[in-house]
C-alpha cells in the first residue's frame, strides 16, 4: 500500500509511551515512524489513559481521515483495582473531572488501607473484553485506514508482565481479525535491554525504548508493504 500525498496523515492513539514522559529526550516512537515516512503527524496521546479514552478521542479525531493510525494501550487497562472503583475520564477533560479524579485518588488511597481488592476482589481497570471491544470499534470506524496495534511494554513491577501480557494476546489475536489491522510487539528487545529501554521508574520507556519500538513498528509496515 502506498499513501498518495492527499492521504499522507498519521494519527496515534495510546497512553505515557504515546505522549512521551516528561524528561524523554528526543522524539516518541510513533512520531519517528511517521518521519520516516515523511506524513504528518497528530499525537493523541495522553498519559493514564485507557481505551476508554481512546473512543473519546477518535470521536473528536476520527481515524477515517487519516492513512495511517498507530494505537497503543493497556498499561493502565490491565491495571488491578478493587470491584467497583470509580473511574473518571482524562479526556475531554474539565474542573469538574479534575476534581473528582483527586477525590477517587483519595478513595483508592483509603482502599488500599482498608485491602478492599482482598475483600471486594480484584479487576482489572478496564476488563480485557471491554479493552478488546472499544479497539475493535475504533477499528470498524475507519475500513479504510491501515491501524498498528502496538502491544505494552514489559514494566519492572514484574507482577503486572503476566497481566499485560494478557492484553497484548488479546490484542494480537484481534489484529489476526481485522484486515485492516497489524500487530506489532517490541517485548523481546525492550526486555533483554531493559536497563537502556525503561527509565528507572520501571514504566516509561527511554530514547533507546522508543527507538526499539519505532523499528519494530517500521520493519512490520515494511513486511506488510506500506510505504
Amino acid at each position: 500500500m502506498s499513501f498518495s500525498e492527499a492521504s499522507k496523515l498519521c494519527l496515534a492513539f495510546g497512553d505515557c509511551n504515546t505522549e512521551g514522559f516528561r524528561t524523554l529526550e528526543g522524539p516518541v516512537w510513533a512520531k519517528r515512524v511517521a518521519d520516516a515516512m515523511e506524513l504528518e503527524f497528530k499525537n493523541c496521546g495522553h498519559t493514564m489513559s485507557t481505551t476508554r479514552e481512546l473512543l473519546q478521542y477518535a470521536a473528536v479525531f476520527p481515524p477515517s481521515e487519516y492513512a495511517l493510525v498507530f494505537i497503543q494501550y493497556g498499561l493502565v487497562d490491565s491495571w488491578l483495582t478493587f470491584r467497583g472503583a470509580p473511574y473518571v475520564l482524562y479526556y475531554p477533560d474539565n474542573p469538574r473531572r479534575k476534581l473528582a479524579r483527586k477525590l477517587v485518588k483519595k478513595l483508592k488511597k483509603w482502599a488500599r488501607s482498608l485491602q478492599l481488592q482482598k475483600r471486594l476482589g480484584a479487576v482489572e481497570q478496564v476488563p480485557l473484553e471491554e479493552y478488546i471491544e472499544n479497539v475493535r470499534t475504533v477499528l470498524k470506524s475507519a475500513p479504510g485506514s491501515q491501524f498498528v496495534l502496538v502491544a505494552t511494554a514489559p514494566n519492572r513491577d514484574t507482577p503486572r508482565n503476566p497481566r499485560i501480557l494478557r492484553y497484548n494476546t488479546a490484542l494480537s489475536n484481534l489484529a489476526d481479525e481485522e484486515h485492516n489491522a497489524i500487530y506489532v510487539d517490541a517485548w523481546d528487545e525492550l526486555w533483554s535491554n531493559l536497563d537502556a529501554c525503561l527509565m528507572d521508574d520501571g514504566t516509561h520507556l527511554t530514547s533507546q525504548g522508543h527507538r526499539v519500538v519505532a523499528g519494530c513498528v517500521q520493519d512490520a509496515l515494511r513486511l506488510k508493504n506500506v510505504r
